[in-house]
């Protein structure tokens, strides 16, 4: 059995994924210790092409075309080794990447089962124009799930991520992060399993927005009524945006950024009624119905 298996969803990125796979080829080691599947929601085969040529020892997998968590899971239940490691395919794993997460799960104690590595984003955004998730610090629990390790069986108890999280729904990160926290799972910090995540253009105002109904099923879930919902997400998303122009110089580009927040925001308004009377009523997660210990204050 492996020791780890590496998984590393992908869909229509194929110059992100050769650079992520290139990155990765000096670092697995050569005596089969660390199992890699590519698990691909693509829909023109590109990625399969990129592994034959980059990394042939890697494992090619068709993927549900159900979003990320859908991805992931599906690589999880096929995998043989005794830990999992989630890469993003638009991440570039450092020099050092694997091999600290290969000398943090040997030496992790049985009652560390999450190691988090580190996210670093590059260059600086020049404007709010640019976004890319980075966790350089320990907070205490998983935040990006673009580069974390888990022991499968901890994984698998846990079901996994949940599917609802799909179609430009975010949050499938938050919600395990918050399941593995209340079941009482230990997480370590490990700086030196670090990837570089470069920028990204945000997207239009409507799917800045779509990303936030993730928050109306996370705060169902733990059992907030539809009233709750319904007044804190918007004031939610306002305060969100309003934090985001904190140390920011006033430029054109930013001025840019704020006609589409503003955007973002009216369409959150808009469609929260319907995200309200789509989700109190659809069937709540069962680990919230069931899970011990303190439930959170709903995500907001």
């Amino acid at each position: 059995m492996p020791l780890a298996t590496l998984i590393i969803p992908t869909c229509n990125r194929p110059a992100d994924l050769r650079r992520c796979l290139e990155l990765l080829a000096p670092q697995l080691p050569a005596d089969g210790s660390v199992e890699l599947i590519v698990t691909d929601d693509g829909k023109d085969g590109q990625a399969c092409e990129i592994i034959a040529q980059v990394l042939p020892m890697a494992k090619w997998l068709r993927g549900p075309r159900r979003g990320p968590a859908s991805n992931r899971n599906a690589a999880a239940k096929t995998a043989s080794g005794e830990w999992l490691i989630f890469l993003d395919d638009d991440c570039q794993p450092t020099a050092k990447y694997l091999a600290a997460y290969l000398v943090g799960i040997r030496e992790a104690p049985r009652t560390c089962g999450i190691i988090e590595g580190s996210t670093r984003r590059d260059p600086t955004p020049p404007s709010l124009l640019w976004e890319a998730p980075e966790t350089l610090r320990f907070h205490g629990h998983l935040t990006c799930s673009c580069n974390f390790a888990i022991r499968a069986d901890i994984f698998h108890a846990m079901d996994g991520f949940d599917h609802r999280y799909a179609g430009g729904v975010y949050a499938e990160d938050t919600d395990f992060s918050a399941r593995l926290s209340r079941a009482g799972y230990q997480m370590t910090f490990e700086p030196s399993a670090m990837v570089v995540h470069p920028l990204r253009p945000i997207p239009g105002a409507a799917k800045l927005a779509k990303r936030w109904e993730g928050k109306v099923i996370f705060a169902f879930d733990q059992g907030a009524s539809a009233l709750t919902v319904a007044w804190r997400l918007p004031w939610h998303v306002l305060r969100v945006i309003q934090s985001r122009f904190r140390h920011q110089r006033l430029s054109l580009e930013n001025l840019r950024a704020a006609f589409r927040f503003a955007g973002e925001w009216l369409l959150v308004v808009l469609h929260t009624p319907g995200w309200v009377k789509k989700w109190s009523t659809a069937p709540r997660s069962s680990f919230w119905e069931i899970g011990r210990g303190r439930v959170p204050k709903f995500g907001f």
